[in-house]
């Protein structure tokens, strides 16, 4: 992870859950043609709207809007350092990353429009590395990447939720 010289204009929720095994919410984005992520994984979160009054507002909102979960301040374990996500499209973004702790995994209403799908993703299994591959996901590039049902989780995900559980990044 590194800090950028700009100011982040999105923020994203990494929510774990430690019960009943430690895992980590990630969502999988709708098919959208204007979406450079659609299609993807990601956590929950967004753009950075007028009406939020910081990052951490636009993260909570966002996570609400997507998932029906309502995160609070005091669930806040950290705010963790900026990276941009999105080095292969277009316009990159500088993203805020909250890491979130709730007591037991939540029911999720997910917004149809944006979500297509949510896992809770298992840590035990994320950390063994005998569950990661390189695929080919963008032509003629391989990453590092996780299967997670019919996909895979890559990127600017695998790489957050890989610093979250201090792993060694491959990237």
């Amino acid at each position: 992870m590194f800090m950028s010289s700009s100011v982040a204009s999105a923020a994203v929720a990494i929510i774990h859950c430690p019960h009943p095994e430690e895992s980590y919410l990630i969502l999988r984005r709708a098919a959208r043609p204007q979406d450079p992520w659609s299609g993807h994984f990601s956590f929950p979160g967004g753009r950075k709207e007028e009406r939020d009054l910081d990052l951490l507002a636009t993260c909570i909102r966002e996570t609400e809007e997507e998932t029906g979960i309502i995160l609070s301040p005091d669930l806040l374990q950290r705010r963790l350092v900026q990276e941009t996500a999105g080095h292969y499209v277009r316009q990159p973004v500088i993203v805020q990353p909250f890491l979130f702790s709730l007591p037991a995994r939540l029911p999720l209403r997910l917004a149809a429009e944006e979500i297509q799908g949510a896992v809770w993703l298992a840590a035990a299994r994320f950390r063994d590395p005998d569950h990661h591959i390189n695929v080919e996901m963008l032509p003629g590039r391989f990453f590092p990447t996780y299967p997670v049902k019919d996909y895979y989780l890559w990127g600017f995900t695998y790489r957050l939720l890989r610093a979250i559980l201090n792993m060694d990044s491959n990237e």
